[in-house]
């Protein structure tokens, strides 16, 4: 049935999707992290960056259009800026190695610039905001993606939805991760929804034709609308010039991950660190943050509805029944083993 769900463990699912992508070639460490990043998705609720990516993913790898490498070469250095050529290599390992260098470039220059060329789909962008946060350090990291936005008013894609996200340390709590694209809704939103059968909301996206739809399939040919119009576009249009420092592709050279799986889909990554310590502020900078957050009273703050998720989700996950299969089917093409499967703890 369409509806049908498995519930597994983390632990069970970290297993099983490591395994998937050992079969795939994949380098162990690789492997491991890819699963790391795509089960912490589902634990916090963002099933549009969890299991539901890992088709495309290892389609991709077969197509040699993402490469089975672990490692990325920095292309350029100048001090506190570096430049690298991101090869195809699954994006959530690219992406690590980026925030492991920065954060050390940081500590050394107070501010550091990482750009990414050549890059594959990275996930969740606030997971890498987040890691330079908890090292201390602000972070700030976008990316941009194929065009699906029109300009306002229009019909026609120019620009990507283009992910920003901004992460800040906050003393006695998780540091506090904005983590939004430039469109109404996510495409990943708008996928999930093609799948479980659900219609879109109104005012998110247009259908071919450019009139309004909430067929997520219709939407899914057709554009997102711009958050909050024009500033949504402007900022995504300015997303994607920052981007194109990192010299790859950017505007309408960018193409979709999930369509052509024969040709690459690279985009183009910025991240950017900032030290506190070099402001002459160090521990004081999140105890100051701590004391701005007070005064805002029982207000959410951006991310802690997936901090909510995740410990609501006590390490259990629940994935569409539909994908585990198609996911085990992937795996059966995995040569000289038995094929991955994955434990069904319950079924609803």
């Amino acid at each position: 049935m369409p509806g049908d769900r498995i519930e597994t463990s983390a632990a069970e699912l970290q297993r099983f999707t490591e395994e998937l992508f050992l079969g795939a070639g994949v380098e162990a460490a690789a492997a491991r992290l890819v699963a790391e990043a795509l089960v912490e998705a589902e634990l916090q609720g963002i099933s549009t960056h969890g299991l539901l990516q890992a088709p495309v993913y290892l389609r991709r790898i077969a197509a040699g259009t993402i490469s089975r490498g672990a490692r990325i070469a920095p292309v350029h250095r100048s001090a506190a800026v570096s430049v690298y050529d991101g090869g195809l290599v699954l994006g959530h390992v690219a992406a690590d190695q980026v925030v492991t260098d920065l954060q050390a470039r940081t500590r050394r220059y107070g501010v550091a610039v990482s750009a990414v060329h050549t890059a594959t789909h990275f996930g969740v962008a606030g997971r890498y905001a987040r890691q330079l946060a908890a090292a201390e350090l602000l972070g700030i990291v976008m990316c941009n993606t194929r065009p699906m936005l029109p300009v306002p008013g229009g019909d026609r894609p120019v620009v990507g939805n283009n992910p920003l996200a901004i992460a800040v340390p906050c003393a006695g709590r998780a540091p506090i991760v904005l983590d939004m694209a430039m469109s109404a809704t996510s495409m990943g939103r708008v996928r999930l929804a093609a799948a479980r059968g659900e219609p879109l909301p109104d005012g998110l996206a247009l259908d071919p034709r450019g009139q309004p739809t909430t067929d997520p399939k219709e939407a899914i040919r057709g554009l997102l609308l711009p958050a909050a119009g024009a500033k949504g576009f402007g900022l995504a249009l300015m997303i994607d010039f920052l981007c194109a420092l990192a010299g790859g592709k950017a505007g309408q050279e960018v193409r979709s991950v999930y369509t052509d799986l024969a040709t690459p889909a690279d985009c183009s990554w910025l991240f950017l660190a900032l030290d506190p310590s070099h402001f002459g502020l160090s521990a004081d900078y999140a105890d100051r943050v701590a004391e701005l957050v007070a005064g805002l009273g029982a207000a959410d703050l951006p991310g802690d509805r997936k901090l909510r998720a995740e410990t609501a989700a006590q390490d259990r996950i629940s994935l569409p029944a539909a994908l585990v299969t198609e996911l085990e089917n992937l795996g059966q093409e995995r040569a000289g083993a038995p094929a991955p499967r994955l434990s069904r703890t319950s079924a609803v």
